[in-house]
């Protein structure tokens, strides 16, 4: 870590602004190039910024002759640096060596970022039993110990936490909580606000409040973090993108989507990558554009087999056969569902149901009525067993309607019979 980026640490974390670090003596201006490593302070300044952070002109060179302070700090700046590239075992060893550091020799600072970091890996690895205790004890820390930065970030992590368990009230009022206490922190251009921002905008789009949503992504799009992180920057845009798609403003959504299709690739952040160039293939389809639906998915198809990710080479087979299937390119629709299915086999159930739906969609063009009835029961009873009512009643509901065109009456009166119930089975009573 460089000398300005510790004096803004232990800044942020004193809870200190730039004036006040400065007092009468340094102006706002010149503590900000400090923390920035654009000019180096003479040794009367060190003693002075020193003093008023709590600590020695040795501790913030890093030079106090504590090598296990130094070789602490070192290895949590490698386990970020390890984790923001995906490399999460390797980020876990290194905060295994922190961790044997922090607790030897009592460096608190250290065993509480070596701890959050830990939270955020495991929640990364859905392993969500053992991060959310983690969250907990690193929260109890950081509020002892006044390091508002940390527990900014420490609502941040609860706060994506409660996303992927689908809590979405909870993910609001922790991401929240969470922009409230970095701005206590004076961490207006750091990272984790803009990537609370993101975050909290994400849980309004699944709660249906698009335009707090979008106000949450425009900002982030807007920060400096974002001018700076093309990753950020990419990831916002993404989200404006969805929200405009959910609110059917095709023309914004495509615009920013092809945007942070533009930055992942800048950033070759291929996961995310991946992710946008299947929404945009679900946009197009959504809007006929089977031709353009399909370049999209297909190279998306391609990042997926280079990510060598089974889960999300089954999904993106599926799309690519009902972009075919609209298409009405029958024969390619069939293969790449067939793929999907065998994929999707061993990892997913519900990717199984959807091929299987599209195979019995292809069977019904062909005339193979008692065929496509068969494969839809198959599909249906995996969406009945997965609680997936909503689907059910919309395929139950596609097909019978399929099938009474065809003039399959009997058919078509089972499957429509069994959307009835499923949409009435969901439906409040009184």
């Amino acid at each position: 870590m460089s000398l300005g980026q510790r004096i803004r640490e232990l800044r942020q974390s004193r809870g200190l602004t730039q004036t006040q670090l400065g007092g009468t003596e340094l102006s706002k201006s010149f503590i900000s190039l400090v923390e920035r490593d654009r000019t180096r302070p003479s040794v009367e300044t060190l003693t002075l910024m020193a003093r008023r952070l709590g600590t020695s002109v040795d501790g913030l060179l890093g030079q106090e002759g504590r090598l296990h302070e130094t070789a602490a700090e070192s290895l949590l700046t490698l386990s970020r640096e390890a984790a923001r590239r995906r490399e999460l075992e390797s980020a876990l060893r290194l905060l295994d060596a922190a961790d044997y550091i922090a607790d030897t020799y009592r460096l608190d600072e250290a065993a509480r970022e070596a701890h959050l970091q830990r939270a955020d890996i495991l929640i990364a690895q859905r392993a969500l039993a053992e991060a959310w205790p983690l969250l907990e004890r690193v929260k109890t820390a950081c509020e002892q110990s006044q390091d508002h930065w940390r527990l900014g970030r420490v609502l941040l992590a609860m706060g994506r936490y409660k996303l992927r368990v689908r809590e979405f009230p909870q993910a609001i009022s922790s991401l929240e909580n969470a922009l409230t206490v970095l701005k206590r922190a004076r961490a207006s251009r750091d990272r984790a606000r803009v990537e609370a921002l993101i975050l909290l905008a994400g849980a309004f789009v699944y709660t249906g409040a698009f335009e707090d949503a979008m106000k949450r992504y425009q900002e982030a799009a807007s920060s400096d973090v974002a001018n700076r992180d093309t990753v950020i920057r990419g990831q916002a845009l993404w989200g404006l993108g969805l929200a405009n798609r959910k609110v059917r403003n095709f023309p914004a959504a495509r615009d920013n989507l092809l945007k942070a299709r533009d930055a992942m690739e800048e950033a070759e952040e291929l996961p995310d990558l991946m992710r946008i160039l299947w929404n945009i293939g679900q946009l197009d389809e959504e809007q006929g554009r089977h031709k353009e639906a399909l370049r999209h998915l297909l190279h998306a198809l391609r990042v997926a087999d280079r990510l060598g990710n089974p889960l999300d080479r089954g999904g993106l087979l599926t799309e690519v056969a009902r972009a075919h299937l609209g298409a009405g390119n029958l024969e390619e629709a069939e293969h790449f569902g067939q793929q999907a299915r065998e994929v999707a086999r061993d990892h997913d159930p519900v990717e199984v149901a959807e091929a299987q739906a599209i195979l019995a969609r292809i069977r019904m063009r062909r005339k193979d009525l008692t065929g496509a009835a068969q494969m839809m029961r198959e599909a249906l009873a995996i969406f009945k067993e997965r609680g997936m009512q909503a689907k059910l009643t919309q395929t139950a509901r596609e097909l019978g309607l399929m099938l009474k065109e065809q003039g399959a009456l009997a058919e078509a009166a089972d499957f429509l019979a069994i959307a009835l119930e499923t949409a009435q089975a969901e439906s409040p009573v009184g």
